[in-house]
């Protein structure tokens, strides 16, 4: 996990990280309210990250969405292009010149 995530950001990409993974099973919040035993508002409260779940709620929305725990905190892809790029940079500054130079292949090759 990134290590500049504090827990406001956390609560955050978790309450976005289960939206995404409640929207692709076609769930409503009602329904995984349901699957949970937690009500729809405190699904809300989750994706909106204004409420972070106990363990045991984790565990409960981890099952009702067919995952492993941590996968829920599984959130890298849902960062900006900005952050993104900001992070590549710091990567590449702390990179070997033969790790350069693979990074340059990959990413030319991707774009190119």
């Amino acid at each position: 996990m990134d290590k500049n995530i504090n827990m406001s950001n956390l609560k955050k990409l978790l309450g976005k990280r289960i939206k995404e993974l409640r929207i692709s099973k076609h769930y409503t919040q009602e329904y995984l309210a349901e699957l949970t035993d937690l009500g729809a508002t405190s699904i809300s409260k989750i994706e909106t990250g204004l409420y972070h779940p106990s363990d045991e709620n984790l565990e409960k929305i981890a099952k009702a969405l067919d995952v492993e725990p941590y996968k829920l905190y599984m959130f890298n892809h849902l960062k900006s292009a900005g952050e993104i790029k900001e992070e590549l940079l710091k990567l590449i500054s702390k990179a070997s010149d033969n790790d350069i130079k693979l990074i340059y292949r990959i990413v030319n090759g991707i774009v190119d």
